[in-house]
Order: structure tokens, then sequence, then C-alpha cells
């Protein structure tokens, strides 16, 4: 037992080492930002740093919402804590947004969350935040007027919508799964050659688990506020580098040299979704080179776009993704698992009770 909590504690650790190494070419945007940050406003960047967190504060209570619909209280402590530290995993390996669902998923179970809890917050959670990015994004394109597939964004907000309510009702229509999965099931089973009952109750007691998900209009609406706060803040600290690097915030109307408030949400939305393909942690060079060309689109300088590109990716990525490990190694590593069901998380005091709905 102590060895495997010396591997959870250490195998990370191991991990990162490694990751620095191989990445080390992509490092030095660290020092120029540091620079940057030398000769930049300084209401600014607090400005930044305040929102950044406020941005993953409002994605944990998402979590905790989604989750007390489903009887599993979490305290906003223990929540913001999962939320900083699957955020560094997230952004410091490739593909790290799967080993964070990995993180998340083990700490939820050990919260008491069942199976089908974990996997409903995750798409609903997901589908929400695309959502709202992809609205941010359709903004940005019709006001400033860029040269961007409007066609696929809205295609992605018409699936992200649709997705969202599929998920919502299924919450709430359990009977109705049901039905159709002992109406169709079997058909599929015959078509495969397989008994016609083959899997059919065991799929039917994992829809049953639904029977516990009570999401009313009203928690959707606030998990929909949260969710949308979450991308503000987050967009709002990349408008506080501009101030910060031009010193002057973007208004409504562009001038000489600066940008627009929609250029920002812009700019924004772009390196968002083109830090989804994660070949190096984070997108690191990927992201960057986005945040600047757009802004250099929108009305910047090639040289002031740069900054802020650095300045926002200290803050966002380098100084959260620090904070994400600190939580981790403290609250994470090295704890043993309950019933196999992953680390647990001590920042407040939990009792897996149901909520009042």
């Amino acid at each position: 037992m102590a060895a495997n909590r010396w591997v959870r504690w250490l195998g990370p650790f191991v991990v990162l080492v490694i990751l620095v190494v191989a990445f080390r070419d992509q490092l030095p945007f660290l020092g120029d930002g540091i620079r940057r940050l030398r000769n930049a406003e300084p209401a600014g960047v607090l400005v930044a740093v305040i929102a950044t967190f406020l941005s993953l504060a409002a994605m944990a209570e998402v979590m905790r919402l989604l989750l007390g619909a489903g009887g599993t209280r979490v305290s906003p402590a223990s929540a913001t804590g999962l939320t900083l530290a699957s955020n560094s995993w997230s952004t410091s390996l490739p593909g790290g947004p799967a080993f964070s669902a990995v993180l998340t998923y083990q700490v939820q179970r050990s919260w008491g969350a069942s199976r089908l809890l974990c996997g409903w917050f995750l798409v609903l959670s997901s589908a929400v935040s695309t959502m709202w990015l992809v609205l941010i994004g359709v903004s940005g394109v019709f006001f400033l007027g860029a040269q961007v597939s409007v066609w696929s964004l809205l295609a992605t907000l018409a699936a992200m919508t649709v997705l969202s309510w599929v998920v919502y009702w299924a919450a709430n229509n359990p009977d109705h799964l049901e039905r159709w999965t002992r109406a169709l099931l079997p058909v599929f089973n015959r078509m495969l050659h397989r008994a016609p009952d083959t899997g059919l109750e065991a799929v039917v007691n994992q829809l049953h688990q639904f029977d516990t998900v009570h999401l009313s209009r009203g928690r959707f609406a606030a998990v929909s506020g949260w969710s949308l706060l979450n991308r503000l803040f987050d967009a709002l600290a990349l408008y506080s580098c501009v101030w910060a690097i031009t010193g002057t915030a973007p208004g409504l109307e562009a001038t000489p040299d600066h940008t627009t408030v929609m250029g920002v949400m812009l700019a924004y939305t772009t390196a968002k979704l083109a830090g989804t393909a994660q070949v190096t942690p984070g997108g690191l060079g990927t992201v960057e080179a986005v945040i600047i060309a757009t802004l250099v689109t929108a009305g910047m300088t090639a040289v002031d776009a740069t900054g802020v590109a650095l300045v926002y990716r200290l803050v966002s990525f380098a100084l959260a993704t620090i904070v994400g490990w600190v939580v981790y190694f403290l609250y994470f590593a090295g704890r043993s698992s309950r019933a196999s069901r992953g680390p647990t998380i001590e920042l407040g005091h939990e009792q897996n009770l149901r909520t009042d709905r």
C-alpha cells in the first residue's frame, strides 16, 4: 500500500520531468512572457489573474450542480480543487484532456457518484461549454466581419445544442429510454446473430441510474449560466492582457493599432479551437500563433499581439497549471483508494447526501 502511494506521487512527477526535457524548445515563452510583464499595466495583469481563477471556479460550480442533481453533494472547495488539478493534467500532457477525464472520473467515484452520473456530467458539461464557446465565436464573426467559416461554427453550435437537450431530456425520461431499449436492442442483437436479450438487462439497469438524477429547468439554467461565466471570465483574461500590453482597454470602435472587444472575442475562440488538438502540452506554439495572427488581423501591431499572447499564456496556462499541480500533489497524489474508486480530497468534509430538489 505504501509503495502504491509512492508510485502515485512520483509517477506524475517523473512524467512532468520527461515532458519538460522533451518540449524544452517550446518553453522560452515563459521567459519572454515574464519580460513582457515588466512593462505591462499592473492592473490589467491582476485582472487577468483573477479572471483566470474565477473561470476555473465557475467550471467547478458546474460540476457541483450536476453532481448534486444525481444526489452527490460536494463542497465548493473540493469541486474547485478537482477542477484545478484536472486542468493541470489537461494542459501538461499531449492529449491531456483524456488523462484529465480519468482523474475527474476517479475522484467523482470516490465521492460516491455512479458511473452513469460521472459520464453524464462529462458529456453535458462539455456540450454546454462548447455551445457557449461557439456562440462567442459567432458573435465575433458577425460583428467583426472576420473571414471564418460561419457555417462550420453554426453547425457545431446546432450539434452541441441538440446534444445538451438530448442529455437533459434523457436524465428526466428514463422510462422512455427503457421502452426504446427493450424494443430496439433485440433487433440489433439479431442483426449481430446474438440472442435477442443479450445485454438487455445490464443496459436497462444502467438506464435506471437516471432515476437518481433530477435536473430541473432551474438547475439546468444555473449550470448553463455558470458555464457561460467560465467562458466569459477566460475571455476577460485575454481582454485584460490586451489592456495590460497596450495600456488601453479595447472598446467597441476600432482605433489605429488597437483591436476591439469583438476582436478579442474572436481571438479567444480561435485560440480555444486550435488548442483542442493538443499535439504539444497545452497547445504550446499553436495557441500563441493563432492568438497573434487573429489579433493582428483584428487591428493590433505584431509586437503588441505577441506580447498579449505571451502574457495571456503565462497567466492562463503556466500559472494555472502550476497551481493545479500544487493542488494535485497536496490533495490527490499518494492517497490510497477507497473501494478501488480512486483518490479522495480533503478540502472539505463531504458526506454523500442527496440534495434538496
